[in-house]
This record gives structure tokens, sequence and C-alpha cells, in this order.
């Protein structure tokens, strides 16, 4: 009885021996670089506009709301650029970089990201591309957002549009890309600055 206890424990640990092993040579995992979204000072002459501004998180699909940096070699294909990562995922970072466009350019008495605070309006957005296309063979970067503009007493939607930005990128290496990325949401910035001060 006691061998076949001996041979039965045996055997246990020649399969658990054998599955850690395994383990031990599956693929490791990619080393990614992880990019922020650079910005620029912006220059805007505009005077402050009276109440506080919430930001909202921007909105949009699973991928776009990643941290990937995407890629649309063809009309319907959709690529991540391998061993890259945003720092933090999309909607994040873009509404990181307006809050800080609008403080930087005193576009209201104050901005706001935090939804659990008292506001006057709100600036809610869904972001419908936020890639790289090539066109004729050279890497662009699109941001197109589509923008609204609350009323945060009454919920009643003040006035919307779309905006779409390109810019062509120096490269096809991820930091030509995201120097690209960059520039776009400057641009951005500003026009949602424009509209939103008229």
């Amino acid at each position: 009885m006691k061998q076949r206890w001996r041979h039965y424990l045996l055997g246990a640990a020649l399969v658990v021996l054998g599955f850690t092993s395994g383990c031990s040579i599956l693929p490791k995992s990619d080393p990614q670089t992880r990019f922020n979204l650079p910005s620029s000072a912006l220059s805007m002459a505009t005077t402050a506009q009276k109440g506080v501004l919430f930001v909202a998180v921007p909105q949009g699909n699973r991928l776009i709301s990643s941290n990937y940096i995407l890629i649309q070699p063809e009309h319907t294909e959709i690529q991540i650029y391998k061993g890259t990562l945003w720092a933090d995922n999309v909607p994040t970072l873009l509404r990181e970089r307006l809050v800080n466009a609008f403080t930087e350019a005193q576009l209201f008495d104050a901005i706001s990201g935090d939804a659990a605070l008292r506001s006057d309006l709100a600036l809610e957005t869904y972001i419908q591309r936020f890639q790289v296309q090539f066109d004729n063979g050279q890497p662009v970067v699109h941001v197109q957002i589509d923008a609204k503009l609350v009323d945060s007493n009454t919920a009643s939607i003040l006035r919307s549009q779309r905006f779409h930005i390109t810019r062509p990128a120096q490269g096809k290496e991820a930091v030509q890309l995201v120097a690209a990325f960059g520039e776009a949401t400057d641009q951005l910035s500003l026009e949602l600055m424009h509209w939103l001060s008229r």
C-alpha cells in the first residue's frame, strides 16, 4: 500500500514539474514603448467667458478608447503599431490635453475635469477617428471628434459640430507619428477654443 502511494506521489510530482517547466518556456510579451501626447504652447487672443466649463472624458468605441496607437493602411483594416502604447487610454489623454489648453488660454473663469463639481457648461465629445491613415503611401494622422456644448443646468444642447484635423507625419517611425498626433491635437484645441468662445 505504501509502495503504491509512493508511486502516486512521484507521478504527481513529475506532472507538476512538467507543468511548471512548460510555463517557463512560454513566449514573453514584447516590450512596449509608452508615449505621452505631446503638446505645444498655444496662443489665442480671447476674453475669458463667465462661468465654469466642465470637460467630460471623450467617448469612443472600444478600440479607440484603448491605449493602442492605431494604423489604418487600408480603408477598412485597422492595425496596432507593434511595440508601442500610449501612456494612458486615448480619451483620458485627449481630455487632459483639452483641459490644459483651455486653462492656459483662460477660456472661462474656470475649467473643470471633475464631474462632481458644479459647472455652467459642459463640453462632451465623441472620438470618431484617432489614427494614422496612409494617403498615397504617406502616413497622415486623422483626429476626428463630434463635439456638443451642453447647458449643465438644463441638460440641453446649445450647439454641436464635427471637427476633423489631419497632419502628415515626417515618417513612419513611432516618434514621428506621435509628433504628428501632437500637432493634430494642438490644432484641435485651437479650433475648439474658437468655437467655444463664439
